[in-house]
């Protein structure tokens, strides 16, 4: 299908729908308007349409709807974000915001995407895929957000806030069951006030299993499989009108099984001594073990409020922990074995604290001011099985601290017309040690192998400028100047001194402005925002001549800019049918970059087209052969995760009958073909263009007190891609596929 054809179909939908929707209007449906959704994006709370910044909002019912059982699966909804996970290692997310994404399991790679649950960042990135049951809403902030949300903010924030314990006693149950022998149960227990109002309380848990959509040819193995618990504790007190606080601890446990990794056709002679059911079905892996990913991750997050009559005092407490072990064959071949067998295994803890005051709206002037401090400790052991008698072993350790002290203030020289001036100064700090050692034939390799402590500091001024204007109470322009800024790093991949770091800071300058809407007695609500991104010092994945074969590592490698618009639209003409329509368009673009990117080298240093640098020489372990690094002009290269158009389209129908009502939903999410490597641009790498359509039929009882849901995810089950890499070392491609055509039913009882 044509990209031309696809948009098409999709403007069809929506024409359709929306004949649906003024078809509803006519039967005399009584107008209720458009749900309003409230956010603390400014760390007040305020309705997502008085916000002046561009942000993505999804309450529990929104939730619901789209069938969400993990934050992935709002991937496609909102324009020019993309939701997915990383691919070559379980239960890593890759989330892009306007082009900039990031997509590394290793913990001392600092996402360009922050992610924060109530309150508290979470800085190991495989403990952001939370379940998405018991979840109040979901904040997808775009741009960066550096002055109220700080650390690693340099495209946006997903902000997850979880439903806090409700004044009545009751519960809820859920039970599941899918295609590829989905069983899931979820459920919460609430006590209700007691102790005369002052304490509230709740306990939610999940237990999910999953047999997995692949299967390993060798091995006769289940893959994309998972088995997931976890449970979470809130307790609220509320010992006066003026004091409350809520701590909310939460631990998970998840064993993955996979991924099911699909060599791409390289022409070599390992390739094709692969089995022909592997290289010719995607869901057919042919690997010597099951990868396998085993996480244990627990927290506690703890929020105390003071009004003191001009404002509110505001404490944020965070403390995280995880485990995990991971083991995977990255190269995609079965000879030989072991080819690039890797094992992870890591611990970590980080502690937060953020102190605020959030002054009172109504005055001239209102405000936000604050500090804050972060800080983690993490180990990791590393072992990469390179031929059945060469591997490196890595112990890895790094402390790092974060410090901010940040302000906005808002300035309001009429009714109408805001100026917003805020700033944020941080300091960031890690101590990092390595100690790696090289092996050959079981004999220590002591010119490969090395050892050493390294520091660095950074620290940055990122400040932001908004204007908003309010012709009336149902429209609102603005536009927002920011800067985002994140730290510097080293890489845990390295095992030569010269590719573990440090690399330095990244910085981005950006622009946007638009407009928000509720219009015909806010039945329609129109949202447009255009946005202009200038990053530089870019960190990004190179290959690098290892100590023994070429290593994925971070570099500054490039500068770039992304610009774009953004379509938000809601239709509701009565009570019962609303229908929406998000369209994005992306245009992005490497403005400098030169490197040595695809990890194959030169045997000699001979001039090459589009050399942008000198060549670089060097040897790998056990060989006295030379070889050469020659950096290349890579600006035609696309950004990885960067789909030029994003639109989604959903519909929801509600019907009234004797038992209650039935609950129609029903989207189809559109991206066209995109790069989702960003180091090349030959075919492999690339997504195809689809059309996602999920669906869905809920019978409700009175009161919502119980539903029977039946579902449908990617209905007219297309074969996407989620994401591809390379492993470097002439060995293929490897390709990470989605889940084919899933159904499932779903019982809610609520007590």
């Amino acid at each position: 299908m044509t990209r031309n054809n696809t948009m098409a179909s999709l403007i069809a939908l929506s024409t359709a729908l929306w004949s649906g929707t003024a078809l509803a209007q006519s039967g005399g449906e009584e107008d209720q308007g458009n749900r309003e959704i409230i956010v603390t994006a400014q760390r007040r709370a305020e309705s997502v349409q008085s916000v002046p910044i561009t942000i993505a909002a999804f309450d529990q019912k929104m939730v619901e709807a789209s069938g969400s059982a993990d934050i992935t699966d709002l991937n496609g909804i909102t324009p020019n974000v993309i939701l997915q996970t990383e691919g070559l290692v379980a239960n890593v997310p890759m989330f892009s915001i306007r082009g900039m994404s990031s997509a590394d399991p290793d913990p001392n790679a600092d996402p360009k995407i922050s992610t924060i649950i109530n309150g508290v960042y979470v800085p190991f990135v495989a403990s952001t895929m939370l379940d998405l049951f018991d979840v109040e809403r979901v904040e997808v902030l775009k741009g960066p957000q550096g002055v109220l949300y700080g650390k690693n903010n340099l495209a946006g924030t997903i902000n997850i806030i979880t439903k806090a314990p409700a004044e009545e006693a009751g519960g809820e149950v859920r039970l599941t069951a899918g295609s590829f022998g989905l069983k899931q149960v979820r459920g919460r227990l609430e006590t209700g006030e007691f102790a005369d109002g002052v304490l509230a309380a709740k306990v939610s848990g999940s237990y999910s299993d999953y047999n997995g959509y692949a299967r390993n040819i060798l091995t006769g193995n289940r893959l994309e499989a998972s088995e997931n618990a976890g449970f979470r504790v809130a307790l609220r007190a509320k010992p006066s009108a003026s004091f409350d606080s809520t701590a909310v601890f939460d631990w998970n446990k998840e064993t993955a099984i996979g991924p099911a990794n699909h060599s791409a056709d390289n022409g070599s002679a390992g390739y094709l001594g692969l089995p022909i059911e592997a290289r010719t079905d995607v869901r057919i892996a042919a690997v010597p073990f099951d990868p396998y990913s085993r996480t244990k991750s627990y927290g506690v997050a703890w929020t105390s409020n003071l009004d003191v009559g001009i404002g509110t005092i505001t404490a944020v407490l965070g403390a995280r922990h995880q485990n995990y072990e991971t083991r995977g064959d990255f190269d995609g071949l079965i000879t030989p074995v072991p080819g690039f067998d890797v094992t992870r295994k890591f611990k970590g803890n980080s502690k937060s604290a953020e102190l605020r005051f959030v002054s009172n709206t109504g005055g001239l002037v209102d405000y936000v001011i604050g500090a804050y401090a972060q800080g983690d400790t993490w180990r990791q052991n590393n072992t990469v099985l390179t031929t059945a008698t060469t591997r490196t072993e890595s112990q890895l350790d790094q402390d790092s601290s974060s410090y901010a002290l940040f302000a906005l203030a808002n300035i309001h020289p009429t009714e109408q017309f805001t100026i917003s001036l805020g700033g944020r100064y941080s300091w960031d700090k890690k101590d990092y040690s390595i100690d790696t050692k090289v092996y050959a034939n079981g004999v220590l390799n002591t010119g490969s192998s090395f050892a050493g402590s390294l520091k660095g500091d950074w620290s940055k001024f990122t400040p932001r400028v908004t204007l908003q204007y309010k012709p009336s109470d149902n429209a609102m322009l603005f536009a927002n100047y920011a800067k985002g800024y994140k730290a510097g790093g080293f890489n845990s991949r390295g095992t030569r001194p010269e590719n573990v770091g440090p690399y330095d800071p990244e910085n981005v300058t950006s622009y946007e402005a638009g407009i928000k809407t509720d219009l015909a007695g806010r039945t329609i609500r129109f949202n447009l925002t255009g946005f202009y991104n200038k990053f530089k010092d870019l960190q990004g994945g190179v290959t690098r001549p290892g100590a023994v074969r070429a290593e994925s590592v971070t570099v500054n490698v490039a500068s770039a800019e992304t610009w774009g618009i953004e379509l938000e639209t809601l239709f509701r003409l009565s009570s019962r049918f609303t229908l929406t329509a998000n369209f994005g368009y992306l245009n992005s673009r490497y403005t400098q970059f030169c490197d040595d990117v695809d990890g194959v080298f030169s045997a000699s240093n001979a001039a090459v087209a589009g050399q942008c640098g000198p060549a670089v020489p060097f040897t790998f372990a056990g060989s006295t052969t030379v070889s050469y690094q020659i950096p290349t002009d890579n600006t035609g290269l696309e950004l990885a995760n960067a789909p030029e158009w994003t639109g989604s389209v959903a519909v929801d129908y509600t019907h009234p009958i004797s038992l209650g009502e039935l609950k129609f939903h029903a989207d189809a999410r559109y991206t066209p073909r995109y790069n989702t490597w960003g180091r090349s641009n030959i075919e492999a790498y690339y997504r195809q263009e689809a059309v996602l359509v999920n669906a869905s039929l809920a019978l409700v009882g009175e009161n919502e007190r119980w539903s029977l849901t039946g579902y449908v995810k990617n209905l007219t089950n297309r074969t996407v891609m989620s994401g591809a890499v390379s492993p470097g070392g002439g060995n293929p491609v490897q390709q990470f596929f989605q889940a084919p055509r899933e159904f499932g039913v779903e019982a809610s009882f609520k007590f």
